[in-house]
């Protein structure tokens, strides 16, 4: 997600939303690498790599200026401590329902197959660090996402833009990530 021109960060009550930099690495790389968290990000919950990681870092950088779109670093303001990444990111799915099982999905437009029809869609992702869940940092910052995106960037989050924490359909395991999905059905 990108922050309109003149506007340096997105705040809530207990929030500052910025900008990912080079220098929140060691934190994401320290999240990334945890078992409770990378089972909701990735195909098989495997931990990632510093490498893995710094990867993350460079396309979410990339991101700013090439889409427009991208995860933004959750601060909060009792103690100015990071805590978690927030934002919007594109999401490519199959058009078509498949015969089995759920949509297959990209993220931006890499890899994409030839010959089926697409649809192009934003993803409103967030990841925490477990020692702040239950606090209520993910709906806040979802919902200072969410109205940012829909007041200032114009997008529609009731058709169009997709609320998760990384598999947050109704089958998912990831029941906060249900919750707050369905706080805004």
């Amino acid at each position: 997600m990108t922050l309109a021109h003149g506007t340096d960060q997105l705040e809530s009550d207990r929030l500052v939303l910025r900008r990912v930099g080079p220098g929140d690495l060691p934190f994401f790389a320290r999240i990334h690498g945890l078992p409770e968290v990378a089972r909701y990000l990735w195909p098989g919950g495997r931990p990632r790599s510093c490498e893995q990681t710094a990867s993350w870092m460079r396309n979410t950088l990339a991101s700013y200026e090439r889409l427009a779109l991208g995860y933004l670093a959750v601060v909060r303001k009792e103690d100015d401590a990071l805590i978690g990444r927030c934002g919007l990111m594109e999401l490519v799915i199959e058009s078509a329902a498949p015969e089995h099982g759920l949509r297959k999905g990209w993220f931006g437009q890499e890899g994409l197959p030839v010959g089926v029809r697409l649809t192009f869609e934003c993803e409103l992702g967030y990841t925490f660090d477990p020692a702040v869940w239950g606090q209520g940092f993910a709906t806040e910052a979802a919902r200072c996402v969410r109205d940012y995106a829909r007041d200032v960037l114009r997008l529609s989050y009731r058709s169009r833009l997709f609320i998760r924490r990384t598999s947050a359909h109704s089958g998912s395991p990831n029941a906060p990530a249900r919750g707050l999905m369905g706080k805004w059905k």
